[in-house]
């Protein structure tokens, strides 16, 4: 197996026998940017940068080679179901001073937890203070390693904070295998159980108020470090620290470990931490900046911040220390740079990458991702991992406020940003459509397979839900209209997210607002949906009837088939079944003459669930299997992943139903098969069912034992992934109830 570049070129690096500072002087590269390499924070360094390096490493051309190509991997993260609020800043390795604060820190994380509160460390300030370093740098001193810890931003200075939800799905998704989870009862309820196993320290950053951290604490089995510009005051039984600027000789010890001694005095130095009001986040900057050009000096630096001192009034008065650094750093850039930081602060996602920096600034995304990495040496700007950056609320702030010079230029910026991100979103989520595909000659951002387009959509969610309702806000209801119609097979895939509510409703207003009465229908039938995977079973009635009024009155027999199929949902997880199946016959009929294949698929399935609550088993039977031929009959036409969940699931379904008249055989036959599916697609649901009917089956025909074995793999599987409409259909087959005992689900087999 290859190793990463960061190991490969550190292996370079130490076989020629050359320290950071040595090879940054030897190549003109900071000796940070290559710690970053080194540390695979940047895993794709821009090619005029590694030359640079491998060049003063004097390494052979093929060598060269090599290493060039293991710098060209793809923009987007490998991992789908990352999110960017998980990625957590790397520990820096001058963290300076703060003894005291440390000592005291340190004593308050040793505490054990006990049976009624954790130990929970509030750690508060202005910006720029170091909250974030001192915590992430308190928890590698005190032991927590990786595998124990977490790290969430909750993004509590942007246009949308993380949701409690949001925060217990990403401490969810950084501790286990579980990433589906509806609501919050569920979320706590599963962090928890989590909690309960080992115990977890937990990072929560950025908080905008105690209600995003409340949720965390009611595990007991945790360390939380909690940081914010607020004191978070409601929050009891909290040890709080408040961080001021360091002290003058701590100030002037950062400036030492990060400037060289020849580009510094002591008097300078000194002079230079006076000049940044002793703010952790201003000396960094300042020092980078000074150590960035080695033949400058922090003299050179002070002369200039003199001359050139033009304090941005926009700026808050505790933030003005940072602004001459901020001022200087920017200034010594060439003009597309300061550009490409201007556009920066027009992104609301807390992370991006070269792609949507690029489009902010409506330049080549190549070039882009250079002049990145040069802000990122001066400072400007964090590298996070995953090839993703981060503006420091600070420095966002400054950018805004030099960006709102020329506010015509910049209202354009934003609207073409917000057109791209929206093009983006249509062009990935137009993978997962049953009957449209991407068009390659549209606008926006394109993807060469379905697991991008997903991991684009997850990442970016932020900042398409954002344009969403700035696009709504300005009167773009069209716009809104067409994301949401690219988004909604999508959205199957992952039905607990909150984004979907922000998506889903807005379409809906929009839609009523200016759209027609097809539209009233499609997205007052999404509306339903979303309530439907929520379990507000009533709201999701009255939008069915909404979007059953609407289609009446057009003349299309495809909307008024999905909104039927929509009011059958609602009526059957309201348990009104024989509404449910009055309106899955009107949906039937409607969507059979529109030749919707697709429509006609998922409510024959729903009938079938419908029937088998009802006990009719062999005309559930008859269905399940009028699904799987339909199935078959439109493989080549229907996206792999409609027919694997629909396939899956409809078999699982029909073994229930034949299990519970008795006949084990076609479970016996198909389940091994089925579960092979399942695993290969990672499909946890129809991996649990298969198991459970295969146990069932195998119990029927006297094979205890092995029933066993099936029951406790979908025991775990379903306990594992959450998977509440199998856990206890589980728990009755264990218990000895009988299998025609167990009420059906009403939930249609796939999207």
């Amino acid at each position: 197996m290859t190793d990463p570049l960061g190991v490969r070129f550190r292996r370079h690096r130490l076989t020629a026998g050359l320290t950071l500072e040595a090879l940054a002087h030897a190549s003109g590269i900071s000796d940070r940017t290559i710690s970053n390499i080194e540390r695979g924070i940047s895993a794709a360094p821009q090619r005029r940068t590694l030359t640079a390096l491998l060049d003063a490493l004097g390494l052979p051309e093929h060598e060269q080679q090599a290493m060039l190509s293991l710098a060209r991997a793809p923009r987007i993260a490998a991992d789908g179901l990352l999110r960017s609020a998980m990625l957590a800043p790397a520990l820096v390795t001058d963290f300076t001073g703060r003894p005291d604060v440390m000592r005291a820190v340190a004593e308050f994380l040793g505490r054990p937890a006990t049976d009624l509160a954790a130990p929970i460390l509030v750690i508060c300030g202005p910006a720029g203070v170091g909250k974030t370093t001192l915590a992430l740098e308190a928890l590698s001193r005190h032991g927590y390693d990786t595998g124990k810890r977490a790290f969430v931003d909750l993004n509590g200075m942007h246009s949308l904070p993380l949701s409690p939800l949001d925060v217990l799905q990403s401490l969810i998704a950084q501790t286990s295998e579980i990433r589906d989870i509806a609501t919050l009862d569920e979320a706590i309820t599963e962090w928890r159980r989590i909690t309960a196993r080992e115990r977890i320290a937990v990072v929560l950053d950025n908080a905008a108020n105690e209600e995003q951290v409340r949720p965390v604490l009611a595990a007991t089995n945790t360390v939380v470090v909690v940081t914010s510009r607020r004191s978070l005051a409601g929050l009891v039984n909290v040890h709080r620290v408040t961080l001021e600027p360091l002290d003058r000789a701590e100030s002037v010890q950062l400036i030492g470990r990060i400037v060289p001694a020849s580009q510094r005095t002591d008097a300078d130095a000194d002079a230079l931490a006076s000049a940044c009001g002793d703010l952790p986040l201003a000396l960094r900057i300042a020092a980078n900046r000074v150590a960035a050009q080695p033949r400058s000096t922090v003299r050179d630096f002070l002369d200039t911040m003199t001359a050139r001192r033009d304090p941005l009034r926009a700026l808050v008065a505790g933030d003005l220390a940072v602004e001459p650094a901020l001022t200087l750093s920017y200034g010594h850039t060439d003009a597309a740079s300061q550009h490409l930081f201007r556009s920066l602060a027009l992104i609301d996602g807390a992370t991006f990458d070269a792609d949507l920096a690029a489009a902010a600034a409506s330049a080549d995304v190549d070039e882009t991702a250079e002049r990145l990495d040069e802000l990122t040496d001066l400072g400007l700007v964090e590298a996070r991992g995953g090839n993703r950056y981060q503006l420091h609320d600070l420095v966002r702030l400054f950018a805004a406020a030099l960006s709102r010079r020329d506010e015509p230029a910049t209202a354009r910026q934003r609207r073409a940003l917000r057109h791209w991100v929206l093009a983006t979103a249509q062009n990935a989520g137009l993978w997962f459509e049953p009957d449209r595909e991407p068009d390659p000659a549209a606008p926006g951002r394109h993807f060469d397979s379905a697991e991008q387009a997903r991991t684009w959509l997850r990442i970016e969610g932020p900042q398409w839900a954002s344009a969403v309702t700035q696009a709504f806000a300005l009167g773009e209801d069209r716009l809104v209209l067409d994301v949401a119609e690219a988004l909604h097979w999508f959205s199957d895939t992952w039905p607990a997210w909150d984004l979907w509510r922000i998506l889903f409703l807005t379409s809906a207003d929009a839609a009523e607002r200016s759209g027609t009465d097809r539209d009233v229908a499609v997205h007052r039938g999404y509306a339903a949906w979303l309530h439907l995977t929520q379990g507000e079973f009533d709201v999701a009635l009255r939008d069915a009837r909404r979007a059953v009024a609407a289609a009446d009155r057009t003349d299309d027999d495809k909307e008024r088939g999905w909104a039927s199929f929509y009011l059958a949902w609602a009526h059957g997880r309201l348990l009104d079944h024989d509404a449910a199946l009055r309106e899955a016959s009107r949906a039937m009929e409607h969507l059979t003459r529109a030749g919707d294949e697709e429509g006609t698929t998922q409510v024959l399935a729903m009938i079938a669930n419908f029937l088998m609550h009802t006990g009719d088993l062999a005309g559930a039977a008859r269905h399940y299997e009028d699904v799987l031929r339909l199935l078959e009959r439109r493989s080549g036409s229907v996206p792999p992943n409609l027919v694997l969940v629909t396939g899956v699931n409809t078999r699982a379904l029909l073994a229930k139903v034949l299990n519970r008249d008795g006949q084990p055989a076609y479970a016996l036959e198909t389940m091994p098969g089925v579960i092979e599916e399942a695993t290969a697609a990672q499909f946890p649901d129809g991996l649990a069912r298969a198991h459970l009917e295969l146990a069932h089956a195998l119990h029927l025909t006297g094979r205890s034992g092995d029933a066993g074995v099936h029951l406790e793999i979908a025991d775990r599987t379903a306990t594992e992934h959450r998977l509440l409409g199998v856990i206890p259909e589980i728990e009755k087959l264990r218990s000895g109830w009988s299998g025609s005992d167990v009420p059906g689900d009403p939930t249609p087999t796939g999207p």
